[in-house]
């Protein structure tokens, strides 16, 4: 971005808003740019009292960037809403739409749109989508080689049925897509399901939810396996029918991706479970579960080594992850690299289950969720609190950061602990 066409973001009034001399286009334009520079995944320009609010969420959390009068924050919700081909002039009923528009630097960059009325007027909620960073590989969604080597293992299965599972916003459509594109080598037909499409992907038929239309999970599955296909991925498990035909597929020679909303790996089986499928038919189906969070990796031109006076062992099951690394806390910095946020991009941190004959027996003989990851961390799996740990002592992330995102006692010790330091 020039210097002429520079506007100064992220200097809020906290009075009624700004009076912006910028057109509403130029202004977008710009804020877009400034937007997929620092990896902004949305973008919201919500009215709030006696003023439209522009804030973004940066890395996971939300940051406000202007407060404008109501009259230029209306045009410009205005603007993004034609371009994304919503209906402006809908003012009860929420719209949705998807655009395109080129920044001043010369790239474009895709954009859904959607809006629903509140209570002070609307709240217009972008997606952001870069096409020149486009989707990650499964190599480039930040996981260890050893987790990045299983989940490759597991979508070269010709059937059977994988699981991705995690809280709203942990990644998992990100990490669908990566599997996606590790299979999309021209080779199998491969249909997706879901709501809503995030990305067109060249060579695969993407299908989306349409619930006016009685078109839901379950109504689109039943049909799409009448397509003969290879390879089917389902954006969310969420009822009984959907379950149950995911299973079937998977046990009859599809390979089947499919999230399900649970806290641990163990957990989102016994929740397709309580969905009524089949024990012996999901054990015979399912060949693993990723359950992952999203944490935000340290800025590596600029973390600062943490001192910590008390000796840690780390434990042997988390140090064979670690390789040839010394344990090395780390803190955030500032740095023009990660514009002085400490942090620059957002990683995967997955705990990842590979269903093998002991857990399909166990499935078979109804076992607990405890019982099953049981067995999974004596055959090896690391936990999330342990994969979170082995980060932090590689300088990845920081121990107050996966605090924010995990909810253990041992790495909340540990926190109290060096920060006391």
């Amino acid at each position: 971005m020039s210097d002429d066409s520079r506007i100064d973001f992220q200097e809020v009034d906290e009075g009624a808003g700004e009076i912006e001399l910028t057109p509403p286009e130029l202004f977008a334009a710009n804020l877009i740019e400034w937007a997929l520079e620092r990896h902004v995944s949305d973008l919201f320009l919500s009215d709030v009292d006696g003023a439209v609010m522009v804030t973004v969420r940066r890395l996971g959390r939300i940051e406000p960037v202007r407060r404008f009068a109501p009259a230029y924050g209306h045009r410009l919700q205005g603007h993004f809403r034609v371009l994304a081909g919503a209906d402006a002039g809908e003012a009860v009923r929420p719209s949705e739409g998807r655009g395109r528009l080129t920044t001043p630097d010369g790239s474009t960059a895709h954009l859904r749109l959607s809006c629903v009325p509140t209570v002070f007027g609307h709240d217009v909620a972008i997606r952001l989508f870069d096409p020149r960073r486009g989707r990650r590989s499964i190599q480039q969604l930040g996981m260890d080689t050893v987790d990045v080597q299983a989940i490759e293992r597991l979508v070269r299965r010709k059937s059977g049925l994988i699981l991705v599972t995690g809280p709203v916003a942990s990644g998992k459509s990100c990490t669908l897509y990566a599997m996606l594109d590790y299979l999309n080598n021209g080779t199998k037909k491969i249909h997706t399901i879901e709501d809503p499409v995030e990305h067109p992907i060249s060579g695969i038929m993407q299908s989306q939810v349409n619930t006016k239309l009685k078109m839901d999970f379950a109504d689109l599955l039943t049909v799409v396996l009448r397509h003969s296909p290879d390879v089917i991925m389902i954006g969310e498990v969420r009822d009984r029918q959907t379950a149950r035909t995911a299973v079937r597929a998977g046990a009859s020679g599809q390979l089947v991706l499919a999230t399900v909303h649970s806290r641990s790996a163990a957990e989102a089986i016994e929740m397709m479970l309580q969905y009524e499928s089949d024990h012996k038919f999901l054990s015979s189906s399912l060949c693993g579960v990723i359950n992952q969070r999203l944490i935000r990796r340290l800025c590596p031109e600029c973390r600062q080594p943490f001192e910590i006076t008390d000796v840690y062992e780390v434990p042997d099951r988390v140090r064979t992850r670690m390789g040839q690394d010394n344990p090395t806390v780390f803190t955030a910095g500032q740095c023009n690299t990660c514009h002085d946020g400490g942090f620059d991009h957002l990683i995967s941190m997955p705990e990842v289950m590979v269903v093998d004959d002991q857990i399909i027996n166990a499935i078979s003989n109804r076992a607990t969720a405890t019982e099953i990851e049981s067995i999974s961390i004596t055959n090896g799996m690391l936990t999330l609190p342990e994969v979170a740990l082995s980060y932090v002592m590689r300088g990845l992330t920081s121990i107050d950061e996966v605090n924010q995102v995990l909810n253990d006692p041992v790495l909340a010790g540990l926190g109290r602990q060096w920060n006391r330091e």
